[in-house]
């Protein structure tokens, strides 16, 4: 009967601070770390690892000597280091090269073991763990900084985010100065050092582009995807270029004071630099102008495709095969004979990160997938007959490749940081052709036509990324190139030549590799200059289908498909031989390994006192909350006395993995007589314990759940001259069972996605209760259909039934009453009628709701911490009715249409908050009206 409106809300807006100050996860249940945990520490750093592999025990202790090398080395620029010592976390759950930092609620490190093994834009290492630990723990000690009333805040308060002022700067700047300084000029490694980064500046320059000061301080879902990353590296080169790397320090110091640090950037930019941040922001436009807009390079004059945001294309060597994906449309796998015929879709291109076609013209993919856990992997699958076949399961693989005989495949994956070679037979048999030592990777390959050679992108330690060949099943790589430029995406032809993809010229063109002999420049055959002149920024994926060479053409908008006629004319190119760039490690004191242990990082490291209150009473309390290193644990505490209640507010919640226990305490006013002073107090108890994913089924979009909720509401105090009949308190109970299922996907660029979703739940309610007894069962699907262009159509079917003992549901009201709770969802919205306009021991809910996208705005005001993302509109229809049994003619069906312009607004430059204002009308029936509503709406 009573809804967990004050435990969700509680727990929601806890969860939304925190997660305004952080971006920690929690290791996956399932990954390498299941078997247990180890923890090292060092003189500054506590690194935890997987106890499943001695590998990891090699790289914990690998990560520790470098992080104290970076330490010592990053210090004196920021002039500060955390209190207490950093937290590494070593995570092999993620087959993605990626990592994270925060400062909440202690100094914190995530490293992903996997390595950048394909042209992306992170290739440019030397060692991919220094790299990592230096970006992230400039983000560390950047953050760390805190001065005058900041510093004595923390003495007091702990580590409240609201005292590390550097949080609040623009993730333009705090990607571009971890970028800044993980950049190596003289090994030439760090993105700022790499070809890739000066071929998207150079784009935005000549595509006359070029961000705006708002446009790039955001985190925005324009293309380059991570621009603020892009523009923030090279707008902090020049200000260290043109202004000295002091007054850069000044201005972090002068931040690290500011307790509202967005009021004072302007003037301490200007104290500092002399100039605003746009006119800064100007002078620096015209510094990469001047650096960039040279040396012209013209975008094909007829791209055989739209832009698209990944490189995945194949050939059988008469066809290309690509996957369209824009994201504003649902990816399609095409297949394109020529350039007069349309191309042919073959199937969805949902999750696809690359696809190999056999002579037969087979498809093979590799497709990533999140599960449950949160870890992400991807498998191999194969088309057959228009539909996707798992070929693996939990195989981790990278690049994939038909045996040119058709009998199976090789395949690579990383596995406890280390890359591997697979042979996988057509019946699923694994063999291990190689294991590379550390620092030793392959990446992109291929294999001859007569099935015996391998040459594959090959990374030693120190050294970029070469060309190396491998004989099969010799299990030894012999380097080809030998050169200081990074190559990439060998690729062999029809008649056995091997094409590739370097940088040897400073931008990522066209080679062909011959036997004992410089790179061949690739070039049109109508001898119109060096292979630039087919190239506007860079080119990637080489695949030439009968006479024609398909290539992608990155530009400022997307990598576009484009095609030139063969035979192509060759030229010699010049090439620097490579060098090793040594990165010594100093030794350093280490101890023991031992068993992990979350207590000593689990405890509250911050409180802050809050206050609230009405016209009737004022609350005071205060709240605190933590986790662990491994983000296992997780709590949240407030509670706060009521003057005229006179008792205290309390709400906890803690989540171990899996499980989740919420405690909710609160008293409510109530004034039952007005014409005395005083009020009455209801208490209003309520616990929630779930076990979520007890089972899950078809690669985590099937699961079965389970909760408990108990619900307590009485009257505790009694105004004067109210007299009270019956009994003061009454109680619900109830276990219930959920079966979800979710293969929903969302679009970056479209309101909303594709796909079907749906569960079942049943809840018992005979479970300690003296008022009621029997089941609850509820259905609810619901479905996501990806129109041409940002449109969605979105429907969705819910149906409850109650047993006669068992509570009843209300319908009707504005979202989100409980339309998104799995457990104790009685209460159900229908815009266009009272809240809880109908009530029975049955309902039916339908909606049909037309999304559109009006205008992509992805710009900020200036360097205010204001901006917008984009703005929908949304036109609804609702029927539901809410009965008792098949004779009641009470409750007529509820009819309700509407429409509402939902703005996608940014807050803090990173941090998309829906303001929405819509209008909803009862078409028939009692309660019936019509309502407007405005506010600020997320889902959780």
């Amino acid at each position: 009967m009573f809804a967990l409106r004050s435990l969700i809300y509680t727990l929601v807006c806890t969860f939304t601070f925190i997660s305004l100050a952080a971006s920690a996860e929690p290791v996956a249940w399932d990954g390498p770390g299941a078997k247990g945990w180890l923890t090292m520490r060092s003189t500054h750093f506590e690194v935890h690892y997987p106890a499943s592999d001695p590998t990891y025990h090699e790289l914990a202790e690998r990560s520790l000597a470098i992080a104290e090398n970076v330490h010592q080395e990053l210090v004196p620029f920021f002039a500060t280091m955390p209190d207490r010592r950093t937290q590494l976390v070593l995570s092999d759950d993620q087959d993605t090269a990626n990592g994270w930092a925060t400062f909440f609620p202690f100094a914190q490190i995530r490293l992903y073991l996997t390595p950048p093994h394909s042209l992306s834009g992170l290739e440019n290492y030397g060692d991919w763990l220094s790299l990592l630990i230096r970006h992230e723990y400039v983000h560390i000690l950047q953050m760390e900084m805190g001065r005058g009333a900041v510093k004595s805040g923390r003495s007091l308060f702990g580590r409240f985010p609201y005292l590390f002022p550097h949080t609040f700067v623009t993730p333009m700047l705090i990607e571009g100065l971890a970028v800044y300084h993980e950049t190596d000029y003289s090994a030439g490694t760090g993105r700022l050092a790499s070809s890739w980064y000066e071929m998207q500046m150079r784009a935005e320059v000549q595509s006359g582009e070029f961000a705006s000061l708002g446009e790039a301080v955001i985190s925005s879902r324009d293309w380059p995807y991570g621009q603020y990353y892009l523009y923030g590296a090279f707008f902090v080169e020049y200000l260290i270029e043109t202004h000295g790397e002091e007054a850069l320090k000044q201005w972090l110091h002068a931040v690290s004071g500011e307790l509202i640090p967005y009021i004072s950037l302007k003037s301490l930019t200007r104290q500092v630099y002399g100039a605003s941040f746009d006119e800064l922001w100007s002078d620096f436009r015209v510094s990469m102008f001047e650096r960039f807009s040279g040396d012209q390079h013209h975008v094909a004059e007829a791209p055989y495709t739209s832009p698209l945001r990944q490189q995945i294309s194949g050939s059988d060597g008469q066809a290309l095969y690509y996957v369209h994906r824009d994201d504003e449309n649902r990816p399609i796998l095409q297949r394109c004979t020529g350039l007069s015929i349309p191309c042919e879709h073959l199937a969805d291109g949902d999750d696809i990160t690359s696809i190999d076609v056999s002579d037969a013209g087979e498809v093979v993919a590799v497709k990533g997938r999140v599960y449950p856990s949160g870890r992400y992997t991807r498998d191999l699958w194969q088309l057959r007959a228009g539909k996707w076949i798992p070929l693996t399961t939990n195989a981790r693989v990278a690049h994939a490749r038909w045996l040119p005989d058709g009998s199976g495949f090789l395949y690579t994956r990383f596995s406890a940081g280390h890359s591997e070679l697979i042979l996988l037979s057509l019946d699923g048999e694994e063999s291990l052709l190689w294991r590379g030592g550390y620092g030793q990777y392959i990446g992109e390959f291929d294999i001859d036509a007569a099935g015996s050679r391998i040459v594959a992108t090959y990374k030693r330690p120190g050294y970029s990324w070469e060309l190396a060949e491998m004989k099969l099943y010799q299990a030894e790589w012999h380097v080809l190139t030998n050169s200081s430029a990074t190559e990439g995406a060998p690729r062999f032809t029809g008649d056995n030549r091997l094409l590739f993809v370097a940088d040897y010229q400073g931008q990522f063109e066209l080679f062909e590799w011959k036997d004992g002999a410089l790179p061949l420049a690739v070039e049109n055959d109508r001898g119109e200059g060096d292979a630039r002149t087919v190239n506007g920024s860079g080119l990637f994926d080489p695949w030439i289908t009968g006479d024609l060479l398909w290539v992608q053409q990155y530009t400022a908008q997307g990598f576009v498909q484009v095609h030139m006629e063969v035979p192509l004319a060759r030229g010699q190119v010049s090439q620097s031989p490579d060098h090793q760039n040594n990165s010594d490690i100093d030794d350093i004191v280490l101890s023991k390994p031992e068993a992990y242990q979350p207590w000593s990082t689990l405890r509250p490291h911050y409180w802050f006192p809050i206050v609230y209150g009405d016209q009737d009473s004022t609350h005071v309390g205060l709240v605190t909350s933590g986790s662990d290193a491994l983000g296992r644990h997780n709590y949240q505490l407030q509670f706060a006395y009521g003057s005229e209640q006179r008792a205290v507010d309390l709400n906890l919640s803690y989540q171990f993995e899996r499980w989740l226990l919420a405690y909710s305490n609160e008293y409510e006013l109530l004034d039952i007589n007005p014409t005395v002073d005083g009020f009455s107090v209801i208490q209003d108890q309520q616990w929630l314990l779930a076990r979520n994913w007890l089972a899950e089924a078809m690669r985590g979009r099937l699961g079965l759940h389970s909760g408990v909720v108990s619900q307590r509401r009485s009257l505790e105090r009694v105004e004067p001259a109210v007299i009270v009949n019956g009994p003061r308190s009454i109680e619900q109970h109830s276990l219930g069972l959920a079966m979800t299922f979710n293969d929903q996907h969302a679009l970056l660029h479209s309101p909303g996605g594709y796909g079907p979703a749906g569960y079942v739940v049943v809840e018992d309610f005979s479970i300690l209760n003296d008022e009621w007894s029997g089941l609850h069962s509820q259905l609810s699907l619901s479905w996501m259909g990806d129109l041409p262009g940002r449109q969605t159509l979105m429907v969705s079917f819910d149906f409850g039934v109650a047993s006669e003992e068992a509570p009843g549901f209300t319908l009707g009201g504005l979202p989100p009453r409980e339309d998104n709770a799995l457990f104790g969802r009685e209460q159900l919205s229908l815009r266009g009628y009272d809240a809880g306009n109908q009530f029975g021991r049955y309902f039916d809910r339908e909606r049909v709701t037309w999304a559109t996208q009006l205008a992509s705005i992805n710009d900020n005001w200036g360097i205010w911490p204001f901006g917008a993302d984009d703005l929908e509109m949304r036109l609804f229809a609702e029927r539901g009715r809410a009965w008792s049994d098949a004779t009641d003619g009470d409750n007529e069906a509820m009819l309700g249409l509407g429409g509402e312009f939902r703005l996608n607004s940014i807050v803090g430059y990173r941090v998309q908050v829906p303001v929405v204002i819509g209008i909803a009308h009862g078409l028939r029936g009692a309660g019936a009206e019509t309502q407007g509503y405005f506010g600020v709406q997320a889902t959780f």
